[in-house]
């Protein structure tokens, strides 16, 4: 017959049992509760896509129809019914267009550092709440299994294809941010293990297994850190292929090591879908690469190479697409004969609109450093018609806006920047021209060194000129800025955009004084004059697209940050302005 205890030791006993339970559930029911955070933010981005998608088809299939015959302009004056407008205004340009600078070259928009902060205050909630006090014995694992759990968000947000990239529609290119912000987050807590195992003392030191155990957590905390510090910006910057490659081998041996050490207690399960996550991006990529470099490869599959510049490329190749390719997407090339790493790739934005059967895909190139200059060195030399280089094509990729709600569209790209701007123009046109699209006004500024780069676009923007031309309800301005006269009439280096005014307008040249039916303007933009002068005379939404170097999307963002003036002029029935910039950045 069994002792009864005592009040004191059952009581003991009873609050004994309740600390297990409350250890417990902080270790299993924790974890997922981070998850439902996760997701519900998820499903909030979604519905904002969702309501995006609604509104453009909206307006271009409901509203469009019935203010197809409107044309007089009308006058703007307050109403209630713009607040809304207003509102949502001055929202988007707080979160998206203000921005934080961190460090001296890398700056966060305050949505960006708001959904970091929320993120990361979330996990050091869930992590030190119910902790007895914080003993160790309580948050120290707890940590281990909320970082676990948190993995697979890493794969999902900075593979090419992702489910959250398709239900949000925010291209892999920005959530690469996000991906950057949970893993520096979930670096805090593996500190926080390792910190509270530390103070609990490492146990079984003489069992060969618990010693193995340990050694894998250790080795899985090392290899995770430098990665993280390996990933920073400046050490990116300095040579990206040195970083990815050793990237890629210090998360392998990560995962590994993690879930050998996870799998011990029993909880691999946390680990192991990282792995699923990562492959389904990899299969797919694969799919596609089989496809387009194989299945579908063409008897000319070769890439032809030429120099416009002395710094800029041009790269034309022949592939069959059969899934075809959205203007302003990307994708990933690789160049084995130059490449210096394996499976080495970089992002390039295809340059002309998609086209059936078997087109061409062209691309302009700005050398940098690393394979960009590898490139430019092979095709040194060579004749006018160029150099043929074997190309392996991945994509496409990317989530470039959809244009056709917008009453006016402002294009502004400098130099390669183009890529991004101009399918997009010409896609516009030919919308306008088939009707499927409400935009009546184009401008499209270009900003170049060289009136050699004009030679690239000269046929295609005379091209879209003219077809505009026969569309009465679209007007195009398309105007072209150089910055810098031939190389033989100059001796210094200019810059190919600058916020600080405008430089001396040197002279035409007389083989430049016509392009393409297109005259150049020799001076840099007054972006701001520009932005301005189209808002005051736009007539519903406007869209303003940039790409081209960061200097110039900074000023942009900047002209169009300013959320007072910009509030109340939609409040007097002024348009509303979505902006949108390609920039790929280490």
């Amino acid at each position: 017959m069994a002792t009864p205890l005592s009040p004191s030791a059952a009581a003991a006993a009873s609050e004994s049992a309740h600390l297990h339970f409350i250890k417990h559930r902080g270790e299993q029911e924790y974890p997922k509760q981070v998850w439902y955070l996760t997701l519900s933010a998820l499903a909030v981005a979604t519905l904002v896509n969702l309501s995006s998608i609604a509104w453009a088809f909206y307006r271009v299939h409901v509203r469009g129809r019935d203010s197809s015959t409107t044309t007089a302009p009308q006058t703007r004056r307050f109403s209630i019914w713009n607040i809304p407008a207003a509102i949502l205004t001055g929202m988007r340009i707080v979160a998206l267009r203000w921005n934080i600078r961190l460090g001296r070259t890398y700056t966060m928009s305050l949505m960006e550092v708001f959904v970091t902060l929320i993120y990361l205050s979330a996990l050091l909630i869930w992590e030190f709440v119910h902790t007895n006090n914080l003993d160790p014995d309580f948050w120290s694992n707890k940590a281990a299994h909320i970082a676990a759990a948190q993995l697979p968000l890493l794969p999902a947000l900075s593979s090419k294809n992702n489910v959250i990239g398709w239900l949000t529609g925010i291209g892999h290119e920005k959530l690469i941010v996000l991906h950057r912000v949970a893993a520096r987050c979930i670096l805090v807590l593996i500190w926080v293990h390792l910190w509270g195992r530390f103070d609990i003392g490492f146990t079984g030191v003489d069992d060969i297994a618990n010693f193995g155990w340990q050694q894998l957590g250790l080795t899985a905390g090392t290899t995770y850190t430098l990665a993280i510090v390996l990933s920073i910006r400046p050490i990116r910057q300095y040579s990206y292929e040195a970083f990815y490659f050793t990237h890629v081998v210090l998360v392998f041996v990560f995962i590994l090591t993690a879930y050998l050490h996870a799998s011990n207690p029993g909880f691999g399960y946390y680990v192991w879908p990282t792995w699923v996550v990562w492959g389904f991006d990899r299969l797919i990529r694969l799919a596609r690469a089989l496809i387009l470099n194989v299945f579908y490869k063409p008897a000319h599959a070769e890439g032809t190479l030429s120099l416009v510049t002395p710094d800029s490329l041009r790269l034309t190749l022949t592939r069959r697409v059969p899934f075809g390719w959205r203007p302003g997407q990307h994708v990933f090339l690789a160049f084995p004969s130059v490449a210096t790493v394996p499976f080495e790739a970089h992002p390039f934005t295809i340059a002309n609109v998609s086209a059936s059967g078997e087109q061409e895909l062209a691309f302009f190139i700005r050398a940098r450093e690393g394979l960009t200059q590898r490139l430019v060195e092979r095709v040194a030399g060579a004749e006018k018609e160029g150099v043929k280089v074997p190309v392996l094509v991945d994509g496409p990729y990317g989530l470039p806006p959809n244009l056709a709600p917008y009453s006016t569209a402002i294009f502004v790209a400098g130099g390669t920047g183009v890529s991004y701007t101009l399918p997009l123009m010409l896609d516009l046109v030919k919308r306008a021209r088939e009707g499927s699209s409400l935009t009546k006004r184009i401008l499209f500024v270009w900003v170049v060194r060289n009136e050699e780069h004009i030679d690239w676009l000269s046929t295609s923007l005379a091209d879209a000129q003219a077809s505009a031309s026969t569309t009465s309800s679209l007007s195009l301005d398309t105007q072209i800025f150089v910055t810098r006269k031939r190389e033989a009439d100059v001796a210094t280096d200019d810059v190919p955009y600058s916020s600080q005014g405008r430089s001396t307008p040197p002279e035409k040249s007389a083989e430049a004084a016509e392009l393409g039916g297109l005259t150049p303007v020799y001076r840099r933009p007054e972006v701001r004059e520009l932005l301005h002068s189209e808002l005051q005379t736009a007539e519903g939404p406007v869209s303003v697209d940039v790409s081209g170097p960061p200097l110039m999307i900074k000023d942009i963002r900047s002209a169009l940050a300013k959320v007072g003036p910009a509030v109340l002029d939609v409040l007097r029935g002024g348009p509303t302005v979505h902006f949108h910039a390609e920039n790929f950045t280490l």
